[in-house]
């Protein structure tokens, strides 16, 4: 028989700028408040939260590592029963998944962010290096497998992901669903391609070598059409991207935008979305932009991409560099074949916001039935 109500307790990092924390407060904003009773539970600061969490039952625990979380955590799983604890991000699934041993029937839900084979191997030897440093000691290993035994089903943004966790052993005989992220509620698709000159381009995203904005600046110093690169977001590698810019000679025509608001109105007066990155879980800029409207060069990387893009309907997807510069030439020239109706068609059927709440939903109730 199913519950009448079903407690949910949502547990992430922080709400700072970032993916995971989006999706995870849109989650919280809009399950139905008739089939469950949600708070959104986070391990950070009230004063990082750059989102508005009306609607919400947000409950700040203050700290700045997810460890010492844990008998705060204990007491929410005490005061609240919850029969659903859903947690996002490696460090704070392990952490939930550790507290709901004593909690034998919360059914403990994870969702991860990486296609995670691709994510460690592009890192290189990243297990010798931590314990070099003193990070990964054999008895933190042991915790994080007892804590990935206690969870009962993992959530994988795309179908790339999945098919990679099922080929890990640890996760072999774990229950792995795919649910997508969401094109925002918040977004309205424009009315026209910008008229403005010269061609504007436009990267939403963290400042990393994961996100392969070196290899964007690359293919754009092959162009000969004028243009302006906007690349709104930080991050740790942002002095080396500039000075790639500055080699190829093209620091003046980029427009970097540390943190804004006003993404989505940068995204429509844009003319194409670039991205780069060697991988993603499921890009949650890319789908905003052609939700849209704007038409998207994407080079082709585990993440979900190929559920994302339509070759010659929202833009095209790119093997190398060179397949970049010339896929980027010809959209450029043919603008007009991407009406933005056209271009968010695809991703508003497939990722629209009311259908990923509904899958939710569905998930949610089945596993407590």
């Amino acid at each position: 028989m199913s519950i009448k109500k079903i407690n949910i307790l949502l547990f992430i990092p922080s709400l700072t700028a970032g993916g995971a924390e989006r999706v995870m407060l849109f989650i919280a904003k809009n399950l139905s408040q008739e089939k469950f009773n949600i708070k959104l539970v986070v391990i950070g600061y009230e004063d990082d939260t750059i989102y508005d969490t009306e609607g919400v039952e947000v409950i700040y625990l203050k700290h700045q590592n997810v460890k010492n979380a844990f008998f705060d955590i204990l007491k929410l799983f005490f005061n609240y029963k919850p029969h659903i604890a859903f947690s996002s991000l490696t460090h704070v699934n392990y952490i939930v998944g550790l507290v709901s041993y004593l909690f034998p029937r919360t059914i403990c839900v994870a969702r991860e962010t990486f296609v995670l084979s691709v994510r460690d191997s592009f890192k290189g030897n990243h297990k010798v290096q931590a314990k070099k440093k003193g990070f990964l000691s054999f008895l933190d290993s042991k915790i994080s497998d007892l804590a990935h035994q206690r969870i009962n089903y993992y959530i994988c943004q795309s179908e790339d992901m999945k098919k990679d966790m099922v080929q890990i052993d640890k996760y072999a005989n774990k229950r792995i669903t795919t649910i997508n992220n969401p094109v925002s509620e918040e977004i309205n698709i424009k009315d026209e391609v910008p008229l403005s000159t010269p061609t504007r381009f436009i990267t939403v995203g963290r400042l990393s070598k994961q996100k392969g904005y070196e290899r964007i600046i690359k293919g754009l110093s092959k162009l000969t059409t004028p243009f302006i690169y906007t690349i709104i977001g930080d991050g740790t590698e942002k002095d080396r991207i500039f000075q790639v810019a500055d080699f190829y000679k093209l620091r003046d025509r980029i427009e970097h935008i540390p943190m804004s608001k006003e993404v989505y109105r940068h995204m429509a007066s844009s003319h194409i979305y670039l991205q780069g990155s060697f991988f993603e879980g499921f890009p949650n800029a890319l789908i905003e932009s052609l939700g849209i409207g704007t038409p998207a060069i994407v080079f082709d990387a585990p993440g979900g991409m190929n559920e994302i893009m339509v070759d010659g309907e929202n833009g095209y997807l790119v093997k190398d560099d060179s397949d970049f510069v010339e896929k980027l030439t010809l959209l450029i020239h043919k603008l007009d074949n991407f009406p933005p109706k056209q271009v968010s068609s695809h991703v508003l059927k497939k990722f629209g916001w009311k259908k990923i709440i509904s899958d939710y939903e569905n998930f949610f109730e089945r596993i407590t039935s």
